[in-house]
């Protein structure tokens, strides 16, 4: 799975992310042929390469025939990229960015969304900073991000709204559940492009997975920061090279005077909640006391709601939360006709590309009760004939 990681010790702004995109090799022509299939000015996009405190980045900038930059409605907006020549991927995930700054902005000011007026946000650069990102997302066929935590700075900040806190309103509600830290500096260093991107791509509070590094590449900002090169570091690597990796969370904890009806409802419930797996262990407890160990598997956005319940459900007193990966391989469900009828099948492929089949239990014990077979010799039946039908061997 190829994942890319935003090391924003200097934050994230569209034109730095973009930069570093095409550092680490995204296809120029494409994006600037993007652009002129935009219903905007001419745009000329332009790539150089600068020394940030001895560090090689790439600055992009647009120079456009307009004379005079203008304010745009989010419909404005939503109509320019959707009338635009682009694939439907990437014409989805670049509306779904401007909406959600057109979210954030509605937010702050009370308003329906749709009278959102962008002014920093709605400039020709902005634009092209997001329609260009997600270009370059797809052809670098990135399939997750994952993001450092992210800086602000001091101060205030001159906007068409007047002098408001670093950072902007909409880039604290678009930051919402990310990790922040504080830096000495009066500079945006995250600004509303960036944090709508990052909003995009990056869940908050996943932390990224055991993966080897393929390319880095680097963004370079506008302003000079004290102590530090204001750049992006965009690594694109590899995870769990032909198998798929996610994280997830371990909720544990032991009991010891629970009764097991109680606990076998309290795993049914579980999984109703959406828990990945449960599973319990016996264990000795504190006293020589014979106890349970539930276990239960989580999705991050999950654990809470998980957690809760089982503080509120069972005996327990607390709950260990620890973050944790797995390397899955990748699988589908088919469906196909056997001698003996219909079954579902699993087909996982292996990481050297090999396959391997499963047939799903439930229906080979259906099937098992209507010819009264032995569900062993079943399993076996259904196995062997849809290695026959897919050719697998």
């Amino acid at each position: 799975m190829k994942i890319l990681y935003l090391d924003c010790f200097s934050g994230i702004s569209g034109d730095m992310l973009l930069g570093a995109l095409l550092m680490l090799d995204a296809p120029l022509e494409m994006i600037e042929a993007a652009f002129r299939s935009l219903a905007i000015p001419t745009v000329h996009l332009q790539v150089s390469k600068v020394l940030k405190q001895g560090i090689t980045a790439y600055k992009v900038s647009f120079e456009t025939e307009q004379a005079q930059e203008t304010s745009r409605t989010y419909k404005e907006v939503r109509e320019i990229v959707g009338n635009a020549n682009l694939k439907p991927a990437v014409k989805q995930a670049a509306l779904r960015c401007f909406e959600m700054l057109a979210t954030a902005e509605a937010t702050i000011h009370g308003i329906h969304r749709d009278q959102v007026h962008f002014h920093e946000v709605g400039g020709i650069d902005t634009i092209c900073d997001v329609v260009g990102a997600m270009i370059a997302m797809d052809a670098l066929a990135i399939e997750a991000v994952y993001t450092s935590p992210l800086p602000y700075g001091t101060g205030e900040i001159a906007c068409s709204h007047g002098i408001l806190p670093n950072p902007a309103p909409a880039t604290v509600e678009l930051l919402k559940g990310f990790e922040m830290f504080s830096l000495p500096n009066p500079v945006e260093f995250v600004t509303p492009t960036g944090a709508a991107l990052l909003r995009s791509w990056v869940t908050p509070g996943v932390i990224i997975p055991p993966y080897r590094v393929l390319k880095v590449g680097y963004g370079a900002g506008d302003h000079e920061v004290s102590g530090r090169p204001n750049i992006l570091r965009a690594v694109l690597g590899q995870s769990g090279e032909g198998t798929l990796t996610d994280q997830v969370i371990l909720l544990e904890t032991d009991i010891d005077d629970e009764s097991p009806e109680i606990l076998a409802h309290i795993t049914q419930a579980l999984f109703g909640k959406g828990a990945l797996d449960v599973t319990s262990q016996p264990v000795f407890m504190k006293k020589g006391r014979l106890g349970n160990r539930l276990t239960v598997v989580s999705p991050p956005e999950l654990k809470e709601t998980l957690a809760d319940y089982l503080l509120s459900e069972t005996s327990t007193l607390g709950i260990r939360m620890v973050p944790s990966f797995r390397r899955l391989l990748k699988r589908e469900l088919i469906r196909i006709s056997t001698s003996l009828g219909e079954a579902t099948i699993k087909v996982a492929t292996l990481p050297d590309g090999r396959k391997r089949i499963s047939p799903e239990y439930e229906d080979c014990a259906q099937l098992a009760s209507r010819h009264q077979l032995p569900i062993r010799q079943v399993i076996d039946i259904v196995r062997s004939e849809a290695k026959l039908r897919l050719g697998i061997y």
